[in-house]
């Protein structure tokens, strides 16, 4: 009868570790927008915005503006310090506290027989952080490209692997950007 009670403690605090949430990267773009004319850009952290004292600080700023100029210089574009820039990356961080709660009720016909039935009720709490990149048409200053990513960003301990985690996240949503100036956005797909 322990050995019942064992195994299903193992089987639910697996389950539990299966169950946390990961990182989920989402887009949108305008398709209307002929993103051959691109070819420059300019990155801006939006100060409103990234008010989370954590995950909008500074230096997690400055970890996804290098994430986001690596990227971008990877897919074509060029960066401008100084004068007009074509396209205006303007990105947010925000986090929000959540509780994951898991009811695993292991009933059986037989349940009497080896000690009762469990219905074991589990609630974690965890923050869940967002990052948020709009890519806006400097003239217009239209979104013409969002990408985001929402999970746990700040379960990180050291400094290298947080450096880590916000260029492993900021690679992703921009993954799905036009893959270099020039190009038509359908043909970049």
């Amino acid at each position: 009868m322990k050995i019942n009670r064992i195994i299903s403690s193992l089987f639910i605090v697996g389950t539990l570790a299966s169950c946390a949430p990961s990182i989920t990267v989402k887009y949108d773009y305008d398709p209307k927008v002929n993103v051959r004319q691109f070819s420059t850009f300019r990155i801006e952290a939006d100060r409103q915005r990234n008010a989370d004292p954590i995950v909008g600080s500074n230096l997690n700023q400055r970890r996804i503006a290098d994430a986001l100029e690596q990227s971008l210089q990877a897919h074509g574009y060029k960066p401008v310090q100084q004068g007009e820039a074509d396209l205006i990356v303007r990105f947010f961080t925000d986090s929000r506290d959540r509780q994951q709660i898991q009811s695993n009720n292991m009933y059986s016909p037989y349940s009497w027989w080896y000690g009762g039935m469990g219905n074991n009720v589990y609630s974690r709490q965890y923050e869940e952080n967002r990052v948020v990149v709009n890519v806006l048409d400097a003239r217009t200053n239209d979104i013409v490209w969002q990408g985001w990513a929402t999970g746990q960003l700040n379960t990180r301990n050291k400094e290298r692997d947080r450096d880590q985690a916000f260029r492993e996240t900021v690679t992703s949503i921009m993954k799905n950007f036009p893959e270099s100036a020039g190009q038509d956005y359908g043909a970049a797909r």
